[in-house]
């Protein structure tokens, strides 16, 4: 009898060792697998790229915002320009960065590496203002990509004035931030500006912005895209030169994601050339008796427009 009661005992510890021992294999099961499904799954941020410090670390602060919105996801970064890949990947940064070699992917060679540690999804998210020549070169990739991989899925975000209501939106933005400069002065943008068809965008965002105040000017570096006569920085002093009373204050900002060598050289810079088409905006608006206020900060430093990406990445992961 006392033999059956042990015999019995044994048995019931037993069971309860195989239910316990399941039901922990079967949460650790569980758990390894959202691990994976976190590991497989991951961000790609996408920009031209700067060789300065300052820009960098925008980029850091767009990660780790994106880190917060897709906490179990891996956050990437790649850049579009190899001049400027080749640039860092030799040491030869702006600043702070030179001397260091830094190893910046392109869009391909991020993903083929991501594709490569066993990720099945991977959200590209373009970081452009404009959906110019970058960004179609952007599209072609990803697209050579998904044909070599079948099955695996990318998901491409568009850039920031994608549509109308992306410009509306941004229009809206500057004119907040710039509500106490435009009461001193006429505030111009510089925009990078393209020969692509994208170009009027930036015709665009201008007319929306001076719905707000007929001061704010939207100019472009190059001054060569398809609204060549309205958009170079002849273009932009013509116009405040019909502005009565004559101002005596002007402010200047980059119409782009960061402030990297545009702004600081082409914008802001100091370059002592006598030739106006070799000065920077500073230097020919100087020129003109206006009392400069450069206010350098790029978009993707501005938290609320940061925020319009991001309803882009979302948007594409649906």
């Amino acid at each position: 009898m006392k033999q059956n009661c042990f015999f019995t005992l044994v048995m019931i510890f037993a069971a309860a060792t195989f239910v316990f021992t399941a039901c922990d294999g079967s949460k650790q099961e569980k758990q390894a697998k959202q691990a994976k499904a976190a590991h497989t799954a991951g961000v790609l941020l996408v920009t031209f790229g700067s060789s300065y410090e300052v820009p960098h670390q925008t980029f850091k602060k767009v990660k780790e915002r994106v880190q917060k919105e897709f906490p179990a996801e891996k956050i990437r970064l790649a850049f579009t320009s190899d001049f400027i890949i080749n640039k860092l990947r030799a040491g030869k940064g702006e600043g702070a960065l030179n001397g260091q070699k830094i190893n910046i992917s392109r869009p391909q060679e991020a993903i083929e590496a991501m594709l490569n540690e066993g990720y099945s999804k991977i959200a590209v998210q373009s970081l452009h203002v404009i959906p110019g020549s970058e960004y179609e070169q952007l599209v072609k990739a990803i697209d050579e990509v998904k044909n070599k991989h079948q099955g695996v899925e990318i998901t491409l975000g568009k850039p920031l004035l994608d549509s109308d209501k992306d410009i509306e939106e941004v229009a809206k933005i500057l004119a907040e931030k710039f509500k106490e400069e435009i009461k001193k002065g006429p505030v111009c943008f510089m925009g990078h500006g393209t020969p692509h068809q994208a170009d009027h965008v930036y015709t665009k965002l201008e007319a929306i912005l001076q719905k707000t105040n007929p001061h704010f000017f939207i100019g472009t570096v190059e001054g060569k895209g398809v609204e060549v006569k309205k958009s170079s920085i002849d273009a932009v002093i013509a116009k405040l030169r019909k502005l009565n009373p004559k101002p005596t204050q002007i402010s200047i900002s980059p119409l782009m994601s960061i402030v990297g060598d545009h702004a600081n050289n082409d914008l802001n810079g100091v370059s002592g050339e006598k030739n106006p088409e070799e000065q920077s905006w500073r230097e020919r608006l100087e020129a003109e008796g206006y009392k400069i206020n450069a206010v350098m900060k790029g978009l993707a430093d501005y938290p609320e427009i940061v925020a319009i990406w991001l309803s882009h990445l979302s948007n594409s992961k649906r």
